[in-house]
């Protein structure tokens, strides 16, 4: 193999691994799925998830593509930003559990 080659081909594998790598990371930042769906969420399905994770006074509004939640559990207020279209929780708010 020529040097050329060679030097082409470290560089195509090291290429390859930064890709992944950086898929790795960006897989890993998603914020938690709230609602498990294949399509886009609906406001009952939010209040359900909510209501099998033990929260209770649960009220959902419309705020663009995402649901705005709120509820009690063990005695506290949790607030949730929900995208009505992948399920997850949006990334600047609580985790939802």
């Amino acid at each position: 193999m020529t040097y050329s080659a060679l030097t082409w081909t470290l560089a195509a594998v090291f290429l390859v691994g930064a890709i992944t790598a950086v898929d790795i990371v960006r897989g890993r930042r998603q914020a938690p799925v709230f609602v498990s769906s294949t399509g886009p969420d609906s406001e009952e399905q939010v209040r359900q998830k909510m209501a099998a994770n033990g929260w209770s006074n649960v009220e959902i509004g419309r705020e663009g593509r995402y649901f705005q939640a709120t509820g009690s559990k063990d005695r506290e207020t949790g607030h949730f930003s929900i995208d009505s279209q992948t399920g997850r929780v949006r990334d600047d708010d609580a985790d939802g559990n």
